[in-house]
């Protein structure tokens, strides 16, 4: 049997899991798949894809793609994040990284056959290691598309991108390890919430140009790129990042993804850290750790053993010292 066989496993049933999400994307550029909650009749499942009415996944596995387990910070100060990547070498991972608009032809390999006459643009925002794009067949659209071709999106006074919001064209996001389809329409800064549910797409030009791989810290191994990501049920939040009663099943289950595919000194980290909270030693006795991500080990094991413990006094001396932070303002921060 071969060694990817029990990764395709998992994928193949979290694809099933309708309380999980996906997405692919980097910093500031990023097409999410979510369920919505009438897509159980419509939709319709192959091996390792996913199509419904508002969108479409894709998820290609390869002999060499290395799954990672990751938890992270959230700017909720009791919260932390927590997803599983897909992951492939840099250099392997490496797409066109295209920096102007430029027309790819019709896009045949589409998850729908319906769309594959249609034409797909690469919007040039020069991702290492995904290409964003927008699929259309409107003639209006197709003509002022490919006049723009060859300048960038992202240059002060440009149009274009109002008049794909306009049109709402289809948006696909590649990676080498698979694509998500967006079908919907874009949301809007006067809707109400502006994001809509389902599928969708987030583009942030302020985010873009720090030209920082990665969507998430620590979301993919040393010298590797995070090509697919994928979001288990989590025991505090649904996939909408609201509140929910603890989950001690979604607990176990991610449990057992980080142990197995987990980053071991991370993971080292936090358990020292919780060793020492169990035993009553004041935060002012335990050394601090030097690197950032040691640090978000710490945070985090504070965090998840006060969901364990509530707030005792030693979880609320070790949060003073080491997790002191304000929770965010505003309703679409709190994630």
């Amino acid at each position: 049997m071969s060694a990817a066989w029990p990764l395709r496993a998992t994928v193949r049933a979290y694809l099933d899991d309708r309380t999980c999400s996906w997405s692919i994307g980097a910093y500031g550029a990023i097409a999410e798949f979510h369920w919505l909650p009438g897509d159980a009749a419509g939709a319709s499942r192959e091996d390792l894809q996913i199509v419904t009415g508002a969108g479409a996944l894709r998820v290609q596995l390869r002999d060499d793609v290395v799954a990672h387990a990751y938890l992270n910070l959230s700017r909720h100060p009791h919260r932390w994040l927590h997803g599983i990547t897909l992951c492939l070498p840099w250099r392997r991972a490496r797409t066109a990284a295209r920096q102007v608009l430029t027309e790819l032809g019709p896009d045949q390999q589409a998850i729908r056959h319906r769309d594959r006459r249609a034409v797909l643009f690469d919007l040039g925002l020069g991702l290492s290691h995904v290409d964003a794009c927008v699929r259309s067949e409107v003639p209006e659209l197709l003509t002022t598309l490919r006049a723009a071709c060859g300048q960038s999106l992202l240059g002060s006074g440009n149009a274009l991108m109002a008049a794909i919001k306009e049109a709402n064209p289809h948006r696909v996001f590649m990676s080498r390890l698979g694509r998500v389809e967006v079908y919907q329409p874009i949301g809007r800064a006067g809707d109400k919430p502006p994001t809509p549910l389902g599928p969708h797409t987030h583009l942030l030009p302020r985010l873009l140009a720090s030209r920082r791989a990665s969507a998430e810290a620590g979301d993919a191994p040393a010298y590797h790129r995070a090509c697919v990501y994928l979001y288990p049920r989590h025991r505090l939040m649904n996939n909408l990042g609201h509140c929910k009663t603890y989950d001690g099943e979604a607990h176990a289950q991610f449990t057992a993804l980080l142990e197995r595919w987990g980053d071991k000194d991370f993971l080292a980290q936090r358990q020292r850290a919780m060793d020492a909270m169990r035993s009553a030693m004041p935060a002012r006795r335990y050394p601090a750790p030097a690197d950032p991500r040691s640090r978000h080990a710490l945070r985090i094991a504070i965090r998840e053993l006060a969901q364990e413990l509530e707030d005792t006094e030693i979880i609320s001396d070790w949060r003073r010292r080491f997790d002191r932070v304000r929770a965010p303002s505003h309703a679409h921060l709190v994630h």
